[in-house]
């Protein structure tokens, strides 16, 4: 623990001169601009001169060519605006419940005045005033009034979103309100497709927008606010009055050299009573519709998929998941779908769909420089090309019945689909051997996952929720390897058969989950709540491998006596039965639980029991909030966690991985078991336009699923083995957001320390690995100048063992350029430039990337035009370095060449 904060105030302090002097000079550079405006600080009031929080001021110039002004107060009632120096304002304060008080301001220096409003008493009043307020906060619920925020030159919601109060949109679509990220979007409190902020944030018409509420704490189900623990963050987006029941969309189309091309359609359609979306996406120049953090909201987001009673492998695994985290590539064409269909059956019914189909195809290029951290220290030098096809298709139907307000019955069903088809030829070259290996690969995955929800309250103080799933997964994947030349000589039985050797493998996997779940709500008193839980779980997969020789003559050679080929059954129930206590004492709340879990567990292979075991388990839970005040809070979150894997790690025959590489599982694994706890922080304070988070989290592993290897020059034998070996990790990631009238600053920093121990040709070795990065920006915000934001990004990554240490660097400065000029044009930029060092071998690596485009829409026309260049540079690869307990890798990306797209859009 010492050495992680030694190492923490040590990259602190490295960041201090580059940081104040990156503040320096961009203040300097834009001071000019800002020197005619003045401060009128102050607070708002009521009559027993108590401070009123959340009070919306807006000051309305009253000569041309001045901009609206607008400030909220913070907890303490403190407010801050920036006027114009000497122009005349027309103030209007505002607050739910207290009179409208409306004054005419001028100043000519740095001010501070203080406002008294009266309580009022009129329920007219008070609606007239909820009218005019551009926000409004209440408890955890935050209403944006987007007219008071608009200039009529946005084109999306993301463009809304961007100037509204505590709200902030990345390039990406990803949204966070007061720094908490948005986890789900709404329409007319509707869930929009998957409720991904990306395709909503990304395709509704600006125009069409009249609020935005963001929810805090949110849960679908009224009456479990403030029982169920939700940290969700919601987006619900009201449309305006004339738009409750109209058609609504864009359509984008362009083409460019080398023949490339993309069709964007949208279409929107909404009423009371029916929501049709339709999301069409064709292109050849690498852009995703749908990536893998949608992927990961469609599964239920990370909180959903780190609760779940049992982790049987990562969805990262699946064919389907790399081709999603496919981000670099020489060429890529999409043909991406999404429909989605939302019904009021009737008062008390509601029918939810989607579906989402993509077909891609992608060629990528790598070069490897990989060094082996072994006694022979071998070079290796490996080439890789691949052609890749992937279909694939989610689809979900719901049905949410509400008889009542004390009842909601809620029945899901998910449909995922995929197969793919890859063709990959790899080069390996090392100072005693050169080896040409071809593969190819037809993945096919469907999963079915059926949920039923059930939540009943009896009364005030008593509550249910019953959740029964099931979920069935069949996955199957054939192989075809040739190889210049026999591999595993001493493993793999081949028999000579020409200029190459062919490797038949098949794998199936076939998976049957149900859960039954009950939880009972208990409320004590305001101050005490008991929540009992129970459950069952019952697990069955099968699992099943064949490798083989294919002759040229049409015959077979078997490897099954040398120890290959699987055939297993793992079945596995979990009992499990427990309690969650919750307190609140003031500002503290405390939620110490408990669950006791009964596992058994049984592997048959080829029909023949290999293991039959039982175990008990206690684990404990323990959660810690606390509020400081309204805009600050802290959670200390500590639980005990265990999991099992899946099937094929229990398989103990061996399997070929790769061309150097085979696999055996083990029969004798266990769950494993290990601490995890996280301290958060965060803060917003609208008076001084700071937004803070940081987290800490812990995880000490006390029995883990691990690999032994065995190396002989490049080839490695793997074996999965149940180790109570030492494993710590410790990660720290934080941002701090300022605001200021004209230009923001944000800071992110991220450190993760790990040390642990491995098994590597029968002996155990300890490493440590060190991570730090950090990226500061700074941003203008004007309204008529170009906005500019400059950037830092810099990591180091430190990996040691006993016998060898290696140190990388890289370095990333960067910039985007924003520019509304004309009013009818818009010019947008970005550039990276990318600074890339391995310290232990001194290959360094420089490479620029940049992107431009240049948009123009005359005001009134649905007509636009954009030309838009990718790859300005024409940079051919990009560099990155990995590494493990035994090999380190220079890697080379080679990326889609420069492209140029001319396109037109229509919007509805």
């Amino acid at each position: 623990m010492f050495k992680f904060f030694k190492s923490l105030l040590f990259f602190l302090c490295a960041l201090k001169a580059k940081l104040f002097l990156f503040i320096l000079l961009f203040s300097a550079g834009f001071n000019s601009l800002t020197a005619q405006e003045i401060k009128l600080e102050g607070k708002v009031l009521d009559s027993t001169l108590n401070p009123i929080p959340y009070t919306n001021l807006i000051a309305t110039p009253l000569t041309e060519n001045q901009s609206i002004t607008f400030a909220i107060t913070d907890n303490q009632g403190r407010y801050k605006l920036n006027l114009a120096q000497a122009v005349s304002y027309q103030l209007e304060i505002t607050h739910m419940g207290f009179s409208k008080v409306t004054d005419t301001v001028k100043f000519s220096q740095n001010n501070e005045k203080d406002f008294y409003l009266k309580e009022s008493n009129e329920s007219l009043e008070e609606v007239l005033i909820q009218q005019e307020m551009a926000v409004i906060v209440k408890e955890d619920t935050i209403t944006y009034r987007t007219d008071q925020f608009k200039t009529g030159k946005e084109r999306k919601l993301r463009e809304v979103l961007k100037k509204l109060p505590g709200v902030e949109v990345d390039r990406e679509g990803n949204v966070t309100v007061n720094g908490k990220k948005v986890t789900k979007l709404l329409v007319e409190g509707k869930t929009f497709f998957t409720g991904n902020t990306k395709l909503g944030v990304n395709n509704i018409p600006a125009d069409a927008v009249d609020e935005v509420v963001a929810l805090d704490n949110y849960n679908e189900v009224g009456f479990l606010k403030g029982l169920s623990d939700s940290d969700q963050m919601a987006l619900n987006i009201k449309l305006k009055k004339g738009k409750k029941k109209f058609l609504f969309g864009d359509l984008e189309a362009g083409g460019g050299i080398k023949e490339r091309y993309l069709i964007h359609p949208t279409l929107f359609y909404y009423s009371p009573e029916t929501t049709i979306n339709v999301i069409a996406d064709f292109n050849n120049i690498g852009k995703k519709s749908f990536t893998m953090q949608d992927y990961i909201n469609f599964e239920g987001g990370y909180a959903a998929i780190l609760d779940r009673s049992h982790s049987f492998g990562s969805i990262y695994g699946s064919d389907f998941a790399r081709f999603l985290n496919q981000k670099d590539f020489l060429y890529q064409k999409n043909d991406f779908g999404a429909g989605s269909i939302a019904q009021q059956v009737n008062p008390n019914l509601r029918l939810e769909a989607f579906s989402i189909v993509n077909q891609g195809k992608t060629q990528t290029k790598t070069t490897n420089k990989i060094a082996y951290l072994t006694e022979t220290n071998v070079d290796e030098f490996r080439e890789s090309s691949q052609e890749n096809t992937m279909l694939f298709s989610l689809n979900k139907i719901k049905l949410r019945f509400q008889p009542n307000s004390n009842s909601d019955l809620a029945y899901e069903a998910f449909f995922k689909s995929s197969n793919g088809d890859a063709h990959q030829t790899l080069n390996s070259f090392t100072i005693l051997d050169t080896a040409l290996t071809k593969i190819n690969q037809q993945p096919k995955h469907l999963s079915v996952n059926q949920e039923i929800r059930y939540n009943k309250q009896f009364s005030y103080k008593h509550t249910s929720t019953l959740i029964a799933n099931y979920k069935y997964s069949d996955q199957e994947t054939d192989n075809n390897w040739f190889f210049s030349q026999p591999v595993f000589i001493d493993l793999i039985p081949f028999q000579p058969d020409g200029d190459f050797y062919n490797l038949i493998q098949q794998t199936a996997t076939k998976k049957h989950q149900a859960n039954i779940d009950l939880k009972h709500y208990w409320v004590l008193n305001n101050f005490n709540h008991i929540y009992p839980r129970a459950g069952f779980t019952f697990f069955n997969e099968s699992f099943s491998t064949l490798d083989l020789q294919l002759l040229q003559d049409g015959t077979s050679n078997s490897f099954k006596k040398n120890g290959f080929n699987n055939d297993l059954n793992f079945r596995l129930t979990d009992n499990y039965i427990g309690f969650q206590y919750k307190a609140k004492a003031g500002d503290l709340i405390l939620k110490p639980g408990v669950m006791y879990h009964s596992y058994f567990w049984k592997i048959d292979q080829y029909s023949n029991q290999i293991a039959n075991k039982q175990k008990n388990l206690l684990l404990p839970e323990l959660n810690i909030e606390y509020e400081i005040s309204s805009a600050e809070s802290l959670e200390l979150d500590y639980n005990l966690k265990s999991n099992f894997t899946n099937a094929s790690q229990y398989a103990n025959r061996l399997r070929l991985v790769s061309f150097n590489q085979l696999y055996r599982g083990n029969e004798h694994l266990e769950n494993q078991v290990y601490h995890s706890a996280s301290l958060r922080y965060k803060q917003f304070n609208l008076y001084k336009g700071i937004f803070l988070n940081a987290n800490f989290n812990y995880t000490k592993r006390i029995k883990s699923i691990r690999n032994s290897t065995q190396l002989e020059s490049i080839d490695q034998v793997s074996t999965t083995i149940y180790t109570s070996l030492p494993e710590n990790t410790y990660t720290l990631n934080g941002a701090i957001n300022k605001k200021l009238p004209k230009y923001s600053f944000r800071l992110r920093a991220n450190i993760s320390l790990s040390n642990y121990s491995r098994i590597i040709n029968d002996n155990t070795n300890d490493y440590q690995s060190q991570n730090y990065q950090y990226t500061f920006e700074a941003s203008t915000r004007y309204k008529k100048w170009p906005n500019l934001t400059l950037g830092w990004e810099q990591r180091f990554s430190n990996f040691a063992s006993n016998t060898f240490k290696n140190s990388f660097t890289q370095i990333n400065p960067f910039a985007y350029l924003e520019w509304d000029f004309l009013n009818d044009f818009i010019f947008k930029a970005n550039y990276t430039y990318s600074y890339y060092e391995n310290k232990n071998s001194r290959q360094i690596n420089r490479f620029n990337l940049g992107n431009l485009s240049l948009y123009y829409n005359k005001e009134d026309s649905p007509w636009g035009f954009e030309l838009a260049v990718e790859n300005i540079f024409d940079v051919q690869y990009k560099r990155e370095n990995a590494f493990n307990q035994f090999l380190v890798t220079d890697r080379n990306i080679y990326v889609q060449p420069r492209t140029a797209l001319f396109k037109l859009t229509y919007k509805l």
